[in-house]
């Protein structure tokens, strides 16, 4: 295309790249780009920030500025809310560090100082990561609305940080402390431990199980469909938002030990309505799920974690009494989270070979790279495992 038939106001300059000019307030300001389209876009966006008052002069908005922008027309109606408030959340480390700086004037090293300091704050390094992305998804838009010419989030490096605790509780339990768990959940408390037979037997998300109605139960064909996940934001009561991705929305198998648990939980749920009366209180419009509190409210991750947490304390309580009426070393459980129960099944899956495609259907990844992350660790145990078995020739 010649610059003669480009498009009014925009032309090809020497270096290749294209360029639009717009006038603001009797000033004028330039945007560019590597293709006419992307210029174009550019140029659109702007003029809509002007039309709906948010445009900021380009060489003078704040990272502050720009970030309440992108937030409101980037991502507010764009993604889920709790997604919103996981983008505020990690902007809280942002602000403080570049908040007030001109856009235009942060550089790799600026980015690069938040995430030094989220290390040397001790956050985990996943956290630091969503932190990054958030950081990164600001940046891009701003680079692509034409305000800055790079971005800077691209060229700093997410600082190494040692696994910790809160890394160690996500984990796959091995096979003797997942049949150990469950058996002393089943004998605790019956009502509460089917929501662990199920995320053991499926790899569902903690979020995915605590939003299951009696209605997504297939009892006939032995299926369980996954359609929405458990939402609490706060100010806000429970409500059943979307899976977390086109892939999550799937079905998958239901063990008949499983279906039997769910039958019989569903009858004890029913005798325990009709036992509390007007006390069973459901939040309207999740009147029939599957797993609730004693009085029908949807349960909470974080009470799921305390009872894992509660019912580890017992296993290791009764094991402290068996190893020394037996004269042995103890075999101490370690505490996990409630995904680690997906994470668990995924390894029990791939142990016994089923295929990572497979095992991917299962758990609703979006992509296989997840899950073959997972395959290649499982690979590397049974590995270790095999070459154990000559240990005693040595």
């Amino acid at each position: 295309m010649t610059e003669k038939r480009l498009p009014k106001g925009i032309s090809i300059r020497k270096d290749g790249r294209y360029q639009a000019r717009y006038t603001l307030n009797g000033k004028r300001y330039t945007i560019y780009g590597n293709t006419l389209k992307e210029v174009e876009k550019k140029l659109r966006d702007a003029k809509y920030e002007i039309d709906h008052g948010i445009y900021a002069k380009p060489d003078r908005i704040t990272v502050d500025a720009w970030y309440k922008i992108w937030l409101k027309e980037y991502r507010e109606n764009v993604v889920r809310e709790t997604t919103v408030i996981g983008n505020k959340k990690c902007y809280l480390h942002v602000k403080p560090e570049i908040g007030q700086m001109k856009l235009q004037a942060v550089r790799p090293e600026h980015i690069q100082r938040v995430l030094n300091k989220m290390k040397s704050e001790g956050y985990s390094g996943s956290y630091i990561e969503n932190t990054r992305q958030t950081m990164n998804m600001i940046f891009y838009q701003a680079l692509m609305n034409g305000i800055i010419i790079t971005n800077p989030v691209e060229k700093s490096v997410l600082p190494k940080v040692e696994t910790g605790k809160s890394d160690t509780h996500r984990r796959a339990l091995t096979e003797w402390e997942q049949q150990t768990f469950l058996e002393c959940a089943a004998k605790r408390k019956p009502f509460y431990a089917d929501i662990f037979y199920v995320g053991f037997s499926t790899g569902m998300r903690i979020g995915e199980i605590n939003a299951l109605e009696w209605q997504d139960i297939d009892f006939g064909k032995m299926e369980i469909h996954v359609n929405g996940t458990m939402i609490k934001v706060a100010g806000k009561d429970y409500y059943k938002g979307p899976v977390k991705t086109g892939k999550s929305r799937r079905t998958v198998p239901m063990l008949p030990e499983i279906a039997k648990r769910l039958r019989n939980h569903k009858l004890e749920q029913a005798k325990l309505r009709m036992m509390l009366g007007d006390k069973w209180d459901p939040v309207k419009g999740l009147e029939h799920l599957v797993f609730t509190t004693m009085f029908g409210k949807p349960l909470m991750t974080l009470s799921v974690g305390r009872y894992i947490n509660s019912t580890v304390n017992a296993v290791n309580r009764e094991e402290e009494k068996r190893a020394k009426k037996e004269h042995r070393k103890l075999k101490i459980m370690e505490t996990f989270c409630p995904h680690s129960m997906r994470h668990t099944f995924a390894t029990r899956a791939l142990e016994r070979g089923i295929p990572p495609k497979v095992v991917q259907s299962y758990l609703g990844h979006s992509t296989i790279d997840v899950t073959m992350n997972i395959y290649t660790h499982v690979t590397a145990e049974l590995e270790r495992e095999e070459i154990r078995k000559i240990a005693n020739q040595f």
